[in-house]
């Protein structure tokens, strides 16, 4: 099996044992919605204009996600202390604990996987890993 194929196959595996545990969140979140999210955690804070600039999308898309975010509880708005006329966006603890239920989640069902492979096997795998995505 080709290196895509086996990357497409282990994501498709985690998707499909997402959907049989359920979304721990409760919140049904699109792929798009959870990627905002984690920009924001990544961030701390952000104006709208940076999160548009980041996410590489118009400011009234990022507007209308983060306003879906704000309703569903996740993201709040705020004035900066700094700038009393800019808007920062950040997570709420709803949102932190949601991001943390997820990740607790991913990291399970990759262990299931990586439980096939040797520390030495898992140990390289991590090294090649870090390497592709450039933090090595």
């Amino acid at each position: 099996m080709r290196i895509d194929q086996s990357l497409m196959a282990l994501e498709r595996y985690v998707t499909r044992r997402w959907r049989e545990e359920g979304d721990p969140s409760g919140h049904s979140l699109s792929y798009t919605e959870y990627d905002y999210l984690q920009t924001l955690e990544e961030a701390g804070c952000l104006r709208l204009s940076d999160l548009a600039e980041m996410m590489r999308v118009a400011k009234p898309s990022a507007s209308t996600m983060c306003q879906r975010l704000e309703r569903k509880g996740l993201v709040s708005r705020g004035r900066s202390d700094q700038d009393g006329r800019a808007i920062l966006l950040r997570l709420t603890e709803a949102g932190e604990g949601m991001l943390a239920q997820d990740r607790e989640l991913y990291s399970r069902l990759l262990d299931e996987r990586l439980g096939r492979l040797s520390q030495d096997e898992q140990a390289a795998l991590s090294a090649l890993l870090a390497r592709m995505v450039g933090r090595d």
